[in-house]
């Protein structure tokens, strides 16, 4: 199915519909814009990475911070800071708490709307350190861990230390009372080991000290998490997103509307327009019944369809001609009449001639005619006399402009029943309230 004949099948047979999803859609949009005045506040913090290469770690950065900042736990202790009691901290946490990176910087921003600019800025200042003090916990806590334990072997090397020291200033003091000369290098040689356990003691501090130093400067390397601007108490309220939801609501309709109408057409299909019918039965378009037209006007239109009429069904050496009505729209007995009447008069008068050739007829066929030949007629369907001497009786399909795919079957399968030629299609508009019906009774001669 082309692309053009689908959109005719669906905008032109369905348009009510769409029309009636795009209101609701722009209803719908309206009436979520109708919200109440609120303030947002924002602040400005770094959460203590390292500055990103990309818009794809930025965004990582500040994927973070949402998580941080969203969580219900988080979003209570904020409120509770700020002294707010009256908020909802599920609501707060899941509508008007907003995070989002700053381009392709490190520095994230964290938004907190409220219907009352104090306490949006309030709890966005709270909420900001809140997440910067969870930051630090947890790029801090392996630290902090490794400090104590190194200033936990400092502190017990200082104690050996100085318990070393004591020993071998009492044997100091021993050596210099023993009048012995054996006990005196007895004594001698334990302060000398005592000397060496303290030598080893005093280097195994100063590797302890020597890491504690290493690890403090790393972490100094590091950056650091903390808030860059505070929040200011906002002075106007938030832009009012009425226009963006009517579009997008309006869209939504549209979409959803076309989507319903497709559906519709796949499983009761139609075929709008003469040419996509003429197409699908696979026979020329004679013409079409025209519809509110003046008499005169109308009465020169189905006069050329009448001659085309003719032109056909002198191609096929065929007079009689059978008028089958797809759908019941049609008064087809008196729409034969017509156009067997003003077949009639366009063929046996001379003044016609211009117009019959200007259509295309030969001018062989209304002297043919004027000669004797059997009688040309137009009769509906099934009234159409069957006699030997009448020859064979070719069909032309009148059907409207709009069809249902059941009614086509139905009348195909006619037609494979019927094996009587096809001339050609006629098509109308299905009469409306708003459009006047033709009145074929006015055209016929008085």
């Amino acid at each position: 199915m082309e692309l053009k004949e689908a959109a005719r099948r669906i905008l032109r047979q369905h348009w009510l519909l769409v029309v009636c999803f795009v209101v609701v859609g722009a209803v719908l949009g309206v009436v979520h814009a109708a919200q109440p005045t609120s303030y947002t506040a924002s602040t400005r913090l770094v959460l203590g990475t390292d500055d990103p290469k990309s818009r794809t770690e930025s965004g990582s950065i500040a994927d973070t911070g949402k998580a941080i900042a969203t969580s219900l736990t988080q979003v209570r202790r904020a409120l509770e800071d700020a002294h707010v009691a009256n908020r909802n901290p599920i609501d707060v946490a899941k509508n008007h708490v907003f995070v989002r990176a700053l381009g392709t910087s490190g520095v994230v921003q964290l938004s907190v709307s409220d219907k009352d600019a104090k306490i949006a800025a309030a709890v966005a200042n709270a909420l900001a350190n809140r997440v910067i003090s969870v930051r630090r916990d947890v790029t801090t806590g392996e630290l902090q861990s490794i400090l104590t334990e190194l200033d936990q072997r400092i502190g017990d090397l200082n104690k050996r230390i100085s318990s070393v020291d004591q020993d071998i200033d009492q044997l100091n003091v021993q050596i210099a009372q023993t009048g012995s000369p054996a006990t005196a290098n007895s004594l001698r040689a334990q302060r000398d080991e005592d000397s060496r356990q303290r030598d080893f003691l005093a280097q195994q501090r100063a590797l302890q000290e020597s890491e504690r130093i290493t690890v403090l400067s790393n972490a100094a390397l590091r950056p650091k998490a903390d808030v860059i601007s505070a929040a200011s108490v906002p002075e106007q309220a938030d832009s009012s997103p009425f226009a963006q939801e009517l579009i997008l609501g309006a869209l939504l309709g549209l979409v959803l509307g076309i989507g319903a109408a497709g559906l519709i057409e796949t499983f009761r299909p139609t075929l709008v327009g003469s040419d996509s019918l003429a197409r699908e039965f696979g026979t020329p378009l004679l013409g079409a019944i025209p519809t509110g037209e003046d008499e005169q006007r109308a009465r020169q239109l189905l006069s050329r369809v009448a001659l085309r009429l003719r032109l056909a069904s002198d191609s096929l050496g065929v007079h009689n001609v059978a008028l089958v009505a797809v759908g019941p729209d049609i008064e087809l007995g008196l729409l034969a009449a017509t156009l067997d009447e003003l077949a009639a008069d366009a063929t046996g008068r001379k003044v016609a001639q211009g117009v019959v050739a200007a259509d295309g007829l030969a001018a062989g066929g209304s002297s043919a005619a004027a000669s004797g030949r059997q009688q040309f007629r137009i009769r509906p369907f099934g009234l159409v006399d069957a006699r030997p001497d009448n020859g064979q009786a070719a069909l032309v399909l009148v059907s409207p402009s709009v069809a249902q795919k059941e009614e086509i079957d139905e009348v195909s399968h006619l037609l494979r029943v019927a094996g009587s030629p096809l001339l050609g299609l006629i098509t109308y508009e299905r009469p409306r309230e708003q459009r006047p019906r033709l009145n074929l009774t006015s055209l016929r001669s008085r």
